[in-house]
Formats: C-alpha cells, structure tokens, sequence
C-alpha cells in the first residue's frame, strides 16, 4: 500500500541580521516572537517555549499544566540550520527544515515543511507558517 505526499510548503523571510543571529533568534529566542496566542497548544497560558539546540533535543511549550512537545531535533547545524521532526496534531511525523544563509547585510531564512500525508493539514501550515513567521521577522529586524 503506498501513502500519497503532497508537495512541500515552503517559505523565505529576510531579516536584518547576520545568519548567526538569525539562528539564534529561532532557537534560543523562540520564545520572545513565537505567536503562542494562536500557534500553540495552551494560547495565552504558554509561559515559554525552550529550543534545546541538540539533536535529540526538544521543542516545546510549557504551561501552569506542564510540557507539550511541538517536536524533536533531527540535524543541527548552527548556523546553517536545523531539521525538525515535527509532532503537532495531524502534522504528526512531518519535518522541518530551516536554512540561514547570508544575504547582503542580513540573512535569508528558507522554510520547508514536508511529509504531508493530508491535503487540508498542508493547506493549514501553507498559511499558518506565514503567521508564525512574520513575528519573527519583526523581531529580526532592527
């Protein structure tokens, strides 16, 4: 039996600083812009979300009920990028991969979010990651 993939969502932000900073805002400062209000599992009730910058390491939310995962480091390489496997809901088992390379004076950062196995949860990300991603930007840029 074989299982059907639909394409990729892919994303890329410019922000203002340099691929080290870029990376370290995504990881280590995810949770100064990650938009916990409507991309989490608690809301307003997220207190952090911690980035551990290994692989085997987690990412997830914490609340005053405890710890939910978003998802587990695969690759890591900083300050090129990291891969994800990705836990949330339906998206379970899927992967994401974010690239910083140099651009100019500031940084690009490449989404891709692949593995999809159910068109509406690909058509949930293709624009949710629009709205995870433009606080983000926000914040890289001076």
């Amino acid at each position: 039996m074989s299982t059907t993939t639909f394409e990729a969502v892919r994303k890329t932000v410019l922000v203002d600083f340099a691929p080290e900073q870029a990376f370290d805002l995504f990881t280590a400062g995810i949770a100064t812009w990650w938009p916990v209000g409507s991309h989490s599992y608690g809301g307003d009730d997220v207190t952090t979300v911690v980035f551990e910058p290994q692989v085997g390491g987690r990412v997830y939310e914490v609340t005053p009920k405890g710890e939910r995962d978003w998802g587990n480091v695969r690759e890591l390489d900083r300050p090129n990028g990291f891969v994800l496997e990705w836990l949330i809901g339906q998206a379970a088992g899927t992967e994401v991969e974010v690239r910083f390379t140099r651009e100019g004076p500031g940084s690009r950062v490449e989404l891709e979010h692949r593995g999809f196995a159910v068109s509406d949860t690909r058509e949930n990300y293709l624009h949710g990651w629009d709205v995870v991603l433009a606080p983000y930007v926000a914040a890289g840029s001076r």
